[in-house]
């Protein structure tokens, strides 16, 4: 009974609280009975409240600063010097070292944002990043370049520690080591330059990847099967399609026609939606003086969309002008402004291919049809560049022919 006294003291002390308690309500009821007092007396206590909340607050900071521990503390900290540390460190070239590339730029990226860069959004951020990377290889590259280059390995090792993701610095350092015959040195730099270089930098990643299929195409035993282990590696870490024209870019530098075509085969079933692959196919057939070239362009046209024919079009057109036949390259370009006579674009390179051919008659039946054209005036420019054409050429009947029908079309639109 005793031990149940002592437990149900607390619970009747818990009682009187919470009447206590209760009894706030009833005396806020009673003065709602009053005339207009309610409000008033609730702003006030709020009021109040909020006064002696700051009235506490700012006692405890006073009490807090006025603390001797706490001054002590402050006049300790002063008393330590700043950190220093100097970038501007640099050692000899010839011994082995390399200066560091962010101290010959002015805008040098620091670790600590300015107040400046911590202003700036995200996409300014990135932006002012790119900005500054491309200004360090170009640095990098203008260094390597310009007789700068380490002559040792120690100095390549600093070089590509300060910029891991430069496939650029990577590569002089695989070149550097096929001079002094080091071949398997090479290779091992160029398989720690794919793992060190960041997975994003996908394009950096290729550029090595073509690094070394040019080594095992000339250092490889036998040549083309160590190309194409190395090919068959590159496929899962890049995208194919650039992995393909890079491997027959090389092919076709190196004068390797058989393969290129092997190659071009393949590519043309793997990839036969890619407007690019038919016109590295078409070109290729071109210069070969192929009678083919006609029968892989109906082909291209067969298997690309629809939505890339004028494009290809165009293109293989502008192929033919170049390394094919110009009366083929006229016929592409006739058939596409037939059903796309309001297409300015296609005209331009019609007209740029025609004035490199340099036949004066062709190229005036072309400026008089384009110019004819019911066109609004922002898309009238050819009549510019027909009055160039005709100032380069010299003639004052010509030239004074164009300005009359500049000014007839300006007086048709206006009037």
């Amino acid at each position: 009974m005793v031990a149940m006294a002592w437990n149900l003291v607390p619970f009747s002390a818990m009682a009187r609280n919470l009447k206590k308690k209760k009894s706030i309500p009833k005396t806020r009821k009673a003065s709602k009975k009053g005339k207009g007092t309610s409000k008033t007396t609730k702003q006030d206590a709020k009021v109040l409240s909020k006064e002696n909340d700051c009235g506490e607050t700012k006692n405890l900071i006073v009490d807090i600063l006025n603390s001797p521990g706490l001054a002590g503390e402050f006049e300790s900290r002063d008393s330590v010097p700043p950190l220093v540390v100097n970038f501007d460190t640099e050692a000899d070239v010839s011994g082995g070292a390399v200066v560091d590339m962010r101290k010959h730029l002015d805008n040098e990226p620091s670790g600590i944002e300015s107040k400046d860069d911590k202003k700036l959004t995200k996409r300014a951020k990135k932006k002012l990043k790119e900005k500054r990377e491309l200004e360090i290889r170009a640095a990098e590259q203008k260094r390597l370049e310009g007789g700068q280059a380490p002559d040792s390995v120690d100095g390549y090792e600093q070089l590509v520690r300060a910029s891991p993701n430069s496939s650029f610095v990577w590569i002089k350092y695989m070149a550097f080591l096929l001079s002094i015959a080091d071949v398997e040195k090479a290779r091992a730099i160029a398989e720690r330059a794919l793992q060190t270089i960041n997975f994003r930098e996908e394009e950096e990643k290729l550029n090595v990847w073509v690094a070394l299929f040019n080594l095992e195409n000339v250092y490889g035993i036998p040549p083309n099967e160590a190309v194409l282990k190395v090919f068959q590696r590159a496929l899962q870490y890049c995208d194919p399609k650039r992995v393909h024209l890079a491997l027959l870019g090389m092919y076709e530098r190196t004068e390797q026609q058989e393969m290129a075509d092997q190659l071009l085969k393949a590519m043309s079933k793997k990839f036969k939606t890619s407007a690019k692959v038919w016109l590295r196919n078409l070109q290729n057939l071109l210069k070969q003086g192929s009678d083919a070239a006609e029968m892989v362009l109906n082909r291209a046209l067969v298997s690309l969309p629809r939505h890339k024919h004028i494009k290809f079009i165009s293109r293989a057109a502008v192929l033919e002008f170049k390394i094919g036949s110009a009366e083929r390259a006229q016929l592409l370009f006739e058939g596409v402004l037939r059903n796309y006579p309001k297409r300015t674009d296609l005209w331009g390179v019609y007209l740029d291919q025609e004035i490199c051919r340099g036949d004066a008659s062709v190229i005036r039946s072309l400026f008089e049809r384009v110019t004819c054209l019911d066109l609004p005036p922002k898309k009238m420019k050819f009549l510019f560049k027909y009055l160039d054409y005709e100032i380069s050429q010299g003639e004052e009947s010509q030239i004074e022919y164009v300005k009359i029908k500049a000014m007839d079309f300006v007086n048709s639109k206006l009037g």
